[in-house]
């Protein structure tokens, strides 16, 4: 059976000039592209869906005005049809052979994710990280350009992005670890292929420690973890990342930030 491939294409604004002019030259061959395009600027118009499906044969465009980027992504989901699904930022570069990559990937087994590998603007991989089946550890190195899933297995187990969790943060980190920690407690079968999909600028959110990044890093652990793990998470980081983080805070400041995400948010 000859797969389908679906690029869900998540994007904000002005973004979607980005989207236009550069993402879709690049997925021409595609079986199926979704736009679902978030519009809060007031002084913005939806597409028409006429004149947008004259950049790809076979495209999708939705628009929707409320915020959140789980939101987005989730309306993207809904409204594909093919069988594997890749979620797209619209910062990204497309490597030309990406497709057979994806496709070959999942003919190899019956995996229900498989997430894949990015390079930088110089052909150097993000992490050089070897294959591996999934646990509930490994889904934290994964950022969500690394992403692709069988649509059909996330609709039947019923898992989304969690919007409800974000809904009272200004800040939406980590909701794809969020989402493949569902998929692992589904007990779905998770791969990571070292193959490159796509060129990605470097992310350094990851290094750029802020207040507010650490405060929401151990919440997330706390809502992936029991007690005990959560708690070790805490004191391994902070002592394994101190080079990244001691120009700007001790070891001290960076604990008692870190343990401030472990209350109870109100």
């Amino acid at each position: 059976m000859k797969l389908t491939l679906s690029i869900l294409i998540t994007t904000m604004n002005d973004w979607i000039d980005r989207v236009k002019k550069e993402l879709l030259p690049q997925l021409q061959n595609t079986d199926e592209v979704i736009i679902s395009h978030q519009i809060t600027n007031k002084n913005l118009f939806p597409e028409h869906q006429k004149e947008i499906s004259k950049l790809h044969k076979n495209i999708k465009y939705i628009f929707m005005s409320e915020s959140g980027l789980s939101k987005n992504r989730n309306n993207a989901i809904k409204n594909s049809n093919s069988d594997i699904c890749y979620i797209c930022d619209d910062d990204l570069n497309f490597i030309s052979w990406f497709e057979k990559i994806i496709k070959s990937e999942y003919g190899k087994d019956n995996y229900d994710i498989i997430t894949f590998q990015a390079e930088n603007e110089i052909w150097k991989k993000h992490f050089n990280i070897k294959e591996w089946s999934h646990n509930r550890f490994s889904i934290l190195k994964i950022w969500s350009w690394w992403i692709t899933f069988r649509r059909k297995s996330i609709l039947e187990n019923n898992i989304f992005f969690d919007e409800l969790y974000w809904l009272w943060t200004m800040y939406e980190v980590w909701e794809e670890n969020l989402f493949l920690n569902e998929c692992n407690r589904k007990k779905m079968k998770m791969f990571h292929s070292n193959n490159s999909i796509v060129i990605h600028p470097e992310e350094s959110s990851w290094i750029n420690f802020r207040d507010w990044l650490i405060i929401w890093r151990v919440k997330v652990w706390k809502k992936l973890y029991w007690f005990l793990w959560w708690l070790l998470s805490v004191l391994y980081f902070s002592i394994i990342h101190y080079k990244m983080y001691n120009q700007n805070y001790s070891f001290k400041e960076f604990l008692i930030l870190s343990f401030k995400g472990l209350k109870d948010d109100k």
